[in-house]
């Protein structure tokens, strides 16, 4: 019975985890924002001092311009500034390509053999500043946008910008440079961007000044750093994330209800998908708001988070990040911005096992192999308690047809059952819980590896056999791993099932082959993880088996 409880137990945490995948996730948003005329500022997010200059009903504005593009070229990025605005309408990382969704393995091979036209998505390189093109037109929103605080001065973030420069190109040789640009409006009002970009780094250092404002607001931009909001992968982490007064925030997309606000001492905030950001950092006092509005169902909602600059600014330096969660590349700035990668439930073992991943990588320079080591590693660490488990549900097969012959002799007498039961465990030493804890301190392992896995942009694309598994952090298109995981898992019931119940043998079969179904999807580099973890449990339960053998003769 005791041994029913620990099976039971352990399926049930399973099915936990299963929860803990399948349903922690966020949806994306974004907001209808900066019309030629904005919205009236909320009282409690923006300045209603009076300005210093003329009335805005003596000022002429001139209507938006179409703009000049400005192209930038660095090793990483490939970026387009455009000077209505004086704003990014294009991010395009080189080294980072789209994920191809179209149908693969065994869903490819059932549309051939079906006579089905296979139809082939075109990928190229992320992009960051997401088109919508016939989507999204007055309502989004560029990054960098400048917008005063005062209603009336709104069309001023729509005005023509001068540029210093026609393009910037940067390498080796030129390592980095600064774009200028400026707009003077009436009655004196100047606002100048000073972005310098370098040539080896996502980063972009903004400088923003200010003449006859007293205040504005900053865009991140609708949807800036979320490259993926509606696949199935995205789900539960596309939203805001800022650092707040020492503290980490996030707000999932789908919380977003409308408008939310956050103030307090800003380090930074960004938005964010699974694998990519754009995040600003600022490091003073403000106030972050972020609006959503719905979207079509190919792209989402929408998001868009802005900074509020109060008390008359004049100067204000900021970064800008727009690239990938690496978690090496965030850490290097030194502000925190590592915490973007959410190792999630015991990040205290997933950041050691990330960082031995990582050196076995530099080693091999294949990440299912480096999964293959750090699966040994995780497996020798947990050897013992593996073995004393082991161990103890090799005890309990060999007190069965005793305590069969208990239950047959007292079917009528429950109570004396299990007392004749706790008596034998007495007599014998078995300790009925001895294979139930042990096994249960591999969960955290399993957890935190899945964190791993599932977060680290190291895994995205990342070929273990080609034309096999050629992504880690999707799921096996020949499902070849979950069937191997499936049978693994069946072989391990055999050899250490303690019941001679058909009725729970049955039970515990279908079991094993529903995880099958399962865990399916999850990213091929968990399974091969589980599988490999199963085949060595096997090993291991056949080493205590012969072990044991010489001591029951």
């Amino acid at each position: 019975m005791e041994t029913r409880r620990f099976i039971l137990a352990l399926a049930m945490s399973l099915l936990v985890f299963l929860v803990y995948v399948r349903f922690f996730a966020p949806a994306p948003p974004e907001q209808p924002v900066q019309e030629p005329v904005r919205e009236a500022p909320r009282e409690d997010a923006r300045s209603s001092v009076a300005p210093s200059f003329p009335e805005p009903a003596r000022m002429t504005f001139r209507p938006p311009s179409k703009g000049k593009d400005i192209s930038v070229e660095t090793d990483l990025v490939t970026a387009v500034i455009n000077t209505a605005g004086g704003v990014i309408t294009s991010w395009e990382l080189k080294n980072y390509q789209e994920v191809d969704r179209s149908p693969a393995g065994v869903a490819a091979l059932y549309q051939k053999l079906s006579g089905q036209k296979r139809k082939k998505k075109k990928t190229g390189n992320v992009q960051l500043v997401p088109a919508y093109e016939g989507i999204l037109t007055r309502n989004r929103v560029y990054p960098l946008a400048v917008t005063p605080i005062d209603r009336s001065l709104a069309p001023l973030a729509y005005g023509s910008y001068r540029a210093s420069h026609g393009k910037i190109v940067l390498d080796d040789a030129k390592k980095s440079e600064t774009l200028v640009l400026t707009y003077r409006g009436p009655a004196g009002i100047l606002i100048e961007k000073r972005l310098t970009f370098y040539h080896d780094d996502y980063k972009v250092d903004v400088e923003i000044r200010t003449k006859r404002l007293n205040g504005y607001s900053l865009a991140l931009g609708t949807d800036f750093g979320i490259a993926d909001k509606v696949s199935r992968d995205a789900k539960g982490r596309v939203g805001l994330i800022a650092m707040l007064d020492g503290g980490k925030e996030r707000e999932k997309i789908e919380k977003i209800k409308g408008e939310k606000q956050h103030a307090g001492t800003i380090d930074w905030f960004g938005q964010e998908d699974k694998y990519f950001t754009a995040t600003m950092l600022y490091g003073k006092p403000g106030i972050i708001t972020s609006r959503t509005v719905s979207g079509p169902e190919e792209v989402g909602d929408f998001l868009n988070t802005e900074l509020i600059v109060k008390d008359m600014p004049e100067s204000q330096a900021y970064m800008l990040y727009a690239g990938p969660k690496n978690y090496s590349v965030l850490q290097s700035y030194g502000r925190g911005l590592e915490q973007m990668v959410n190792f999630g439930w015991f990040g205290i073992l997933g950041k050691p096992m990330f960082w031995l991943m990582r050196q076995f990588y530099t080693v091999t320079r294949n990440y299912g192999i480096a999964i293959i080591l750090l699966t040994i590693v995780v497996r020798v660490l947990l050897f013992y308690p593996s073995l004393k488990s082991a161990k103890a549900m090799e005890e309990m097969k060999a007190i069965q047809p005793e305590m069969t012959a208990l239950r047959e002799k007292y079917k009528k007498e429950p109570q004396r059952v299990n007392q004749e039961i706790m008596k034998l465990y007495k007599e014998r030493k078995v300790n009925p819980l001895g294979g139930c804890l042990p096994m249960l301190l591999q969960l955290p392992f399993f957890i935190a590896l899945y964190n791993v896995l599932s977060v680290s942009i190291e895994l995205r694309q990342a070929v273990f056999i080609p034309y096999w598994i050629n992504d880690l952090s999707l799921y096996d298109p020949f499902y070849v791993l979950p069937v191997l995981m499936g049978l693994s898992m069946i072989l391990t019931m055999k050899l250490t099932a303690t019941t001679a119940d058909p009725k729970q043998a049955k039970m515990f079969m279908f079991m094993n082959i529903a995880f099958i179904f399962l865990f399916a999807r999850l990213p091929s580099g968990l399974l091969l993880y589980i599988t490999l973890s199963n085949v060595l449990s096997i090993a291991q339960q056949l080493y205590v088996k012969k072990l044991i053998a010489p001591v029951k003769k």
